[in-house]
């Protein structure tokens, strides 16, 4: 059984203030990532980390991504492994800057769908995946190339859900939905296709 999941990491804005911009609030539980349908940790690097199951939770639609990135930038990431369907975007000034997706599935493990101005790594990042995938990937059913937009938003956030990271493995805050703030009006990721 595969992961589906969204995060999002907010840099440089103060927990609480994500939580309540958002209308969630901790529940006192802590626990790994996947413990609970909303949790949070602050990293070391100054990024909020959010994480919410599935994958087309809210918390990576247009309307909440538009208004945290007004005041703070926001890495979102959407991981759904049962169709291999993963993207990365970053937002800033309430404006998307960049997306990579790999929507997986009949599109094929090459699959890569890019907007805006992209990082300064996405070169780097999209040779060594395709580079992996044509060195063996589909001759031993791995897709490296859905790899792509989960390495970048590591690259800016430290974060990466199948990767162990001790500093915050099992320090995530369960967080419940108030119905109040952007997540009690905010509907569905416009991506979703399935």
């Amino acid at each position: 059984m595969g992961v589906s999941l969204a995060w999002i990491g907010v840099q440089a804005m103060a927990a609480k203030d994500v939580q309540a911009a958002l209308g969630l609030v901790e529940t006192g539980a802590s626990g790994g990532f996947y413990d609970f349908p909303i949790a949070g940790v602050a990293l070391s690097n100054g990024y909020y980390l959010l994480t919410a199951k599935p994958c087309e939770h809210a918390i990576c639609s247009e309307r909440v991504l538009s208004e945290l990135s007004s005041k703070a930038s926001v890495v979102a990431c959407s991981i759904e492994e049962h169709v291999m369907f993963m993207s990365a975007a970053l937002w800033c000034g309430g404006k998307e800057v960049w997306s990579v997706q790999h929507r997986g599935g009949d599109y094929g493990d090459t699959d890569l769908v890019v907007k805006g101005v992209l990082p300064e790594n996405f070169e780097e990042v999209r040779a060594g995946c395709f580079a992996a995938q044509e060195a063996g990937g589909d001759s031993i059913g791995v897709d490296y190339v859905a790899d792509i937009p989960l390495l970048l938003a590591k690259s800016m956030v430290g974060y990466k859900h199948d990767e162990t990271n001790t500093e915050i493995d099992e320090n995530f805050q369960a967080l419940r939905q108030e119905p109040t703030g952007l997540l009690a009006s905010a509907t569905r990721p416009k991506w979703k296709f399935w």
